[in-house]
């Protein structure tokens, strides 16, 4: 009798350790984990509120670019800027550092723009590197009232509001809109 009360302790203990570990390392992988040999990007807690303000930023870059309108973009790049390096030092590695790299050098591109088209080639890649984050998190774009729309023409895509009619901010021309704008689910 001793023996098999010794040896419930002893599983049930084993069981306990077990599950606490692995229920350990299911949260650590949805946030903060380390990503690099995975397509999922996580951020930081600290990270979250400078995310905000890339959104906030991008999404005024994305209405003027919609509107042709370079005016303001340099200001905007600049606090892109701020907001990535910020992000950089809160996510120290991994996959989310990667983004929040890739999103300051598109900001830095950003604030050196001449012309329309530059300015929609830094934001192209400004969106290349948020949209994984995006798609890796779907429930983040409900979040954040954002939506992702592709251009079916030369196949760009970027994040815009929920509530605003698609507009492309890649078209060549303000008069000449594009029309061919599909949501990407």
């Amino acid at each position: 009798m001793f023996k098999n009360s010794y040896f419930k302790k002893y599983m049930t203990t084993l069981l306990f350790f077990y599950c606490f570990f692995m229920y350990d390392h299911t949260i650590s992988a949805h946030e903060g984990h380390d990503h690099s040999h995975e397509a999922v990007i996580t951020i930081g807690k600290k990270t979250v509120v400078h995310l905000q303000s890339i959104i906030a930023t991008y999404q005024e870059v994305y209405h003027h670019l919609v509107k042709k309108d370079l005016h303001g973009i340099t200001d905007l790049a600049q606090k892109l800027t701020d907001a990535a390096r910020q992000a950089m030092q809160t996510e120290s590695k991994g996959a989310g550092h990667h983004m929040m790299q890739h999103i300051f050098a598109g900001a830095e591109d950003l604030e050196k723009v001449q012309s329309i088209q530059d300015a929609q080639k830094a934001f192209a890649s400004t969106s290349n590197a948020l949209l994984p984050f995006f798609t890796s998190w779907p429930n983040q774009l409900k979040r954040n009232g954002l939506k992702i729309c592709q251009c079916k023409h030369d196949g760009q895509c970027w994040l815009q509001p929920q509530n605003c009619s698609s507009a492309c901010p890649y078209s060549a021309d303000q008069a000449k809109m594009c029309s061919d704008i599909e949501e990407i689910k």
